[in-house]
């Protein structure tokens, strides 16, 4: 076809909105000289590009001729279809430079010679992460590597490698040397300044001290003791890097053998430096990565006859420090320039990881003092039971020795007691077979001790503080003996065996959710970018719905049949009506609704990152849409305490700082479902609107730690409910127990939950489950 078949062909593939006729005939000339085939081919595309972007369109068609020549006719539509996916998903200048690339963007992938995104292995790889740190660990593409101790930052794609199982294995390589930085203590390291060498450094170097230093020095401030902090950095991740090297190849040798020639390519793709201590240190790198070294220079040895002493398995990140300090004093040198460290250890973002880790020993510490001073009185009441006694003076007694069950052990040495990490853990374990400690408080406590080697004793005062001012009632008897309890609010419960409530038998205590920065905002909205497109187009749609009432006295068209059936009335002498327009009406949705998610020990992991990336959904959606909606979680520990989380009231807008809240959500201990349900059907009462629904995230029944369990507190939890819809208020369910069935119904009636099979696909269904609920 000549230019002229071409834009008749063209023009009538695009009916809609044309191009001009000088404009198309600039972008059809390319194909002019191409066969008729071809031509045929890559035109029968148009209507399926044109109508998504015009300018995606005419890239598409100065370089379809040469990518066809390329492709076999089942390989031109799956490279179209692609086209048009990264142009949704990232944009005209992605499609752009995808379709620029047919080798390497196509072709490569479809031998198996391509790399591996983050987004293709991220669900795989989490799991991997978590199981390697024995906590919450999340993954984050960004544009270095390391880590904060809370998310492993790693690269958007890996492409070094023409086997895809060889660029996944990079992947896996590059978190488990992250989380071998974080097991090995590196970010929680500190110098003694009383240390002896560390004072031989300060007197060497004329050190002085950081204002804030107090005895304990961190890492990052002793950097600067050294008149070249960048050189004694450098060499300190050097260190450290081969000591967590040498301690994976102990701990994963199946890991270690496998990404032997990957770490060898890898070594073999750093530039080669010339002159100075910047090749002894890259020598020393390669060296690390691959137990080889190609060098005969003396001083190349002597590093790593240092580096080797760090290969012993009691080494610590101390020792990285020591040897690091030894090191600068042979290698300082007048001008250095800095020698990047091997590719999957990155670089150390000490400050940040540093904030992190406060951040998270805080919430640790606060979450340990709350269930501690719920436990007291009850441990106390337990072992002293003539000292709970409302006329008795004090139970300051008891209370003691309720908290000496959690102090560290002490080890008789010379008449006095010494507290050791060791003791403290085995004292601990003690009190889990003797006291039957919850299973929440035995990971706060693994957690408190794992990290700080014991329980400090402020962490103790604390607890004793709180259950002796009054934050914790000082009765929590059995609910067969138990009284009411006192406290701003609290709530009946409902007894099913005796058809009855239990005055004021469970206190609720309202809190806040801590604002959280960090990446799992940015990630979840990058990974749904086009379920939060759909979502935003079909909620808009929602908004208000037009409709015409007919028969109206006055309105924006006459009702002809109205009017006809007036005109008749009044020929058979009957009184006419007046009622003879059609008014256009608009109905605007007036709905209230609250989510009430369920923080219980037991969403710990993907639950939980399902349940949050289904709230950030929800509430990009529902910004669209306007309607009220507020978010609150609930957790319990026995009736003295069931918390209510603030995360979003129905008058703050959804703002960043309620994404930030989103984030901060976290599991905390069991699920009492009653207070909860009659506290947030108390405050969805007070809303004045048509619609007031109530959906409730959980992964599985009512349970605490007490006696609230199987059929009471399912009961219970059951007349919460009909308490809701008495007040007018909607209940629904949203859950993920595979045995919701066998109690649901009972508890929400057959029509009033909905089963996740899957916990991944919840935050795309939940938004749909929310349309069908308020259309």
């Amino acid at each position: 076809m000549d230019i002229t078949q071409l834009k008749q062909e063209f023009f009538q593939l695009s009916p809609t909105h044309p191009p001009n006729d000088w404009e198309i005939e600039e972008h059809l000339e390319p194909l002019v000289s191409l066969s008729d085939s071809m031509q045929d081919w890559i035109l029968c595309h148009v209507p399926a590009i044109w109508p998504v972007s015009h300018s995606l369109c005419y890239s598409y068609l100065a370089e379809a001729g040469d990518v066809f020549t390329c492709l076999d006719e089942a390989q031109r539509t799956s490279w179209v279809a692609e086209v048009l996916d990264i142009y949704e998903a990232d944009g005209l200048k992605a499609a752009q430079a995808f379709m620029r690339d047919v080798e390497e963007n196509f072709l490569c992938r479809l031998r198996g010679e391509a790399g591996v995104t983050f987004d293709e292995v991220h669900n795989v790889l989490e799991p991997y992460a978590q199981s390697l740190c024995q906590r919450k660990i999340m993954l984050a593409s960004g544009n270095e590597i390391y880590t904060d101790t809370e998310t492993v930052f790693l690269p958007q794609e890996i492409i070094f490698f023409h086997e895809e199982q060889e660029n996944f294995l990079l992947y896996k390589l590059l978190i488990t040397f992250q989380l071998g930085l974080v097991n090995g203590n590196t970010y929680d390291l500190t110098m003694n300044h009383s240390d002896s060498w560390v004072s031989d450094i300060v007197k060497r170097y004329h050190a002085h001290l950081p204002k804030h230093t107090t005895q304990q020095i961190p890492l990052a401030d002793f950097f600067s003791f050294f008149p070249q902090p960048r050189l004694f950095e450098d060499l300190f991740c050097l260190a450290e890097g081969f000591r967590v090297s040498r301690s994976m190849a102990r701990q994963y040798p199946g890991l270690w053998k496998d990404s032997k020639e990957l770490r060898i390519a890898l070594a073999g793709l750093r530039p080669r430096l010339s002159g100075g201590v910047e090749v002894i240190i890259d020598d020393a790198w390669r060296y690390c990565m691959t137990g080889k070294s190609n060098t005969h220079q003396k001083e190349v040895f002597e590093v790593i006859n240092r580096l080797e002493d760090l290969s012993i398995p009691c080494k610590t990140a101390r020792d990285s420090v020591q040897i690091a300090s030894q090191m600068y004093a042979t290698l300082e040198t007048g001008h250095y320039q800095s020698v990047a460290p091997m590719y999957y250890m990155g670089r150390l973002h000490l400050q940040e990881a540093e904030q992190v880790i406060i951040k998270r020993r805080d919430e640790v510490k606060e979450q340990f003092v709350t269930a501690l001073a719920a436990m007291l009185p009850e441990l106390t009441n337990q072992d002293n039971s003539e000292l709970v006694n409302e006329n008795a003076p004090s139970s300051r007694p008891a209370m003691e020795e309720g908290v000496a069950m959690f102090l560290p052990a002490e080890k008789e040495e010379g008449g006095e007691g010494k507290h050791n990490a060791e003791d403290n853990a085995q004292s601990l374990l003690m009190v889990d077979i003797e006291a039957d400690i919850p299973e929440a408080m035995q990971s706060l406590i693994k957690d408190i001790v794992d990290d700080l080697g014991g329980i400090p004793k402020d962490y103790i005062s604390a607890a004793q503080g709180m259950a002796g001012n009054g934050d914790v009632p000082p009765e929590t008897s059995s609910p067969e003996n138990g009284s009411s309890l006192v406290a701003p609010i609290t709530y009946d419960e409902w007894d099913y065996r005796r058809a009855g409530f239990r005055k004021d038998w469970c206190i609720l205590l309202e809190k806040d959710v801590a604002a959280v920065k960090g990446t799992f905002v940015d990630h979840t909205l990058l990974k749904y970018r086009g379920e939060i497109l759909q979502l935003r187009k079909q909620f808009e749609m929602l908004q208000v719905k037009d409709r015409f009432v007919r028969r109206q006295r006055d309105g924006n068209d006459i009702d002809l049949d109205a009017t006809i059936e007036s005109y008749t009335d009044q020929l058979a002498g009957l009184p006419p009506s007046d009622r003879l327009f059609v008014r256009l009406q608009r109905d605007e949705r007036d709905i209230a609704v609250m989510f009430l998610v369920d923080m219980s020990a037991s969403t710990e992991g993907w639950v939980m990152n399902a349940l949050k990336e289904s709230l950030i959904l929800i509430g990009e959606a529902l910004h669209v849409l306007g309607d009220r909606y507020a978010v609150y979680g609930f957790s319990g520990m026995r009736r003295s305490r069931t918390d209510f989380y603030r995360i979003k009231e129905f008058e703050e807008p959804y703002n960043p700082e309620i994404k930030n809240r989103i984030m901060g959500i976290s599991p905390r201990e069991y699920t009492r479902m009653g207070p909860a349900l009659r506290h947030a059907s108390h405050l969805l009462g007070e809303m004045e609107a048509k619609v007031r629904l109530l959906i409730v995230l959980s992964d599985g029944k009512p349970e605490d730690y007490d006696d609230y369990k199987g059929e009471y507190a399912i009961e219970d939890t059951r007349h919460a409910l009909i308490e809701a819809k008495n007040r007018g208020i909607h209940p629904f369910c949203i859950t993920i127990d595979k045995k919701a069935h066998d109690y649901m119904p009972h508890m929400y009636g057959e029509v009033n939950y909905i089963f996740v099979d899957n916990v991944s696909k919840l935050p795309v269904r939940m938004p749909a489950i929310y349309r069908n609920l308020t259309t």
